[in-house]
């Protein structure tokens, strides 16, 4: 019960937070809250994240602690001080930036803004030309991410600079250039394989496996195989896999 009003307590000044006047800071420091709503409960995730120019740290501090880093389009993450490269990381805003950019949508306005695929919808809040809410929903699952700027002095290197990257031996690096085509993405591992399922940047299905045995590309010791895309973006696979 304690724990509840705890968190009843946060998210009461964070909405304060969010009624008060908006400054538009193109790069700073944030704190985001995240609500996922599924049949079963609720999860609530809490995260600070640092941006500037083409790097973004992003430290996931409840219920578990992780970070997360992108340095220009590379990816990483883990939960030491030790990142290991991965796929494509997006988060709620990311995608709803992504999405309205790849769709050509016009945000200028403020207000509330819905938009539905087959397999998913957005619904985008925007005060001031910023979005500060996302609620993304798929099947019976609805993420909502509040999003609250704050003005901060920090040294972006600095910050990075307590982190090693390093490389991850389970991903051939001709596979990262497909990072650009999902809208988002979540990676899966069984057994002599990994699958990365998501949707492109139209919204609709994408899935691909990398495994040692058979594909539809060769890419050095490993086969890339095509499990679900359309026919735009399986060109758009083969542009980014050319020569291989």
């Amino acid at each position: 019960m304690i724990k509840h009003l705890r968190r009843f307590s946060v998210f009461i000044i964070f909405i304060a937070f969010l009624l008060l006047p908006g400054i538009n800071f193109s790069e700073g420091y944030y704190v985001r809250m995240v609500y996922e709503t599924t049949k079963s409960g609720t999860m609530f995730r809490s995260e600070e994240v640092y941006e500037a120019g083409d790097l973004k740290i992003v430290f996931v501090t409840s219920p578990e602690s992780f970070t997360w880093v992108r340095v220009k389009d590379r990816y990483y993450i883990g939960n030491t001080n030790t990142l290991v490269r991965t796929f494509q990381i997006r988060d709620l805003s990311d995608i709803a930036y992504e999405y309205v950019k790849s769709k050509k949508l016009d945000i200028s306005i403020d207000g509330v803004y819905k938009f539905s695929e087959d397999a998913f919808s957005l619904e985008l809040f925007v005060v001031s030309g910023e979005i500060i809410r996302v609620v993304r929903k798929v099947g019976d699952v609805s993420t909502t991410m509040y999003i609250n700027k704050f003005p901060r002095q920090f040294d972006m290197k600095s910050i990075l600079s307590k982190f090693t990257l390093v490389e991850n031996p389970n991903f051939p690096e001709e596979v990262y250039n497909l990072n650009n085509i999902f809208l988002w993405a979540s990676v899966s591992e069984g057994k002599g394989y990994i699958r990365i399922s998501g949707y492109d940047k139209e919204g609709k299905p994408l899935e691909i496996e990398i495994n040692k045995t058979s594909g539809d590309f060769r890419i050095g010791s490993y086969y890339l195989k095509i499990l679900k895309a359309t026919e735009k973006t399986l060109k758009e696979i083969k542009n980014a896999l050319r020569g291989n």
